[in-house]
């Protein structure tokens, strides 16, 4: 299957990659390569990571590798990763604005 990074897990991976570098090159190599490996995998596997039920997009899955989660969707024939996390990194949300109405 063919494989698709979003702009957001792009620059995660990026910028996590940038901060990790001059702490640890070897965290920075690793965690390339562990995400690299994650793509390989998905694209013979995609059904490899767990479904979520509660999940903000209806049919996305998540899988963890190592410290970090990547969720992605399986579109036709393309799996879109949409987002790329540290594991403490709380899962993003959609902006709610104040006076949003929960009841109606």
């Amino acid at each position: 299957m063919r494989m698709r990074l979003s702009d957001e897990a792009r620059d995660f991976l990026r910028n996590e990659a940038r901060y990790l570098k001059p702490r640890s090159p070897s965290a920075a190599r690793r965690l390339v390569e562990t995400v690299g490996e994650a793509r390989r995998r998905l694209s013979s596997f995609p059904l490899m990571g767990a479904g979520d039920a509660h999940a903000l997009v209806p049919g996305s899955r998540r899988l963890v590798i190592g410290d970090y989660v990547m969720t992605y969707e399986i579109i036709k024939d393309v799996i879109a990763i949409t987002s790329i996390r540290h594991g403490r990194m709380a899962p993003n949300m959609p902006e709610i604005d104040d006076d949003f109405d929960f009841e109606a």
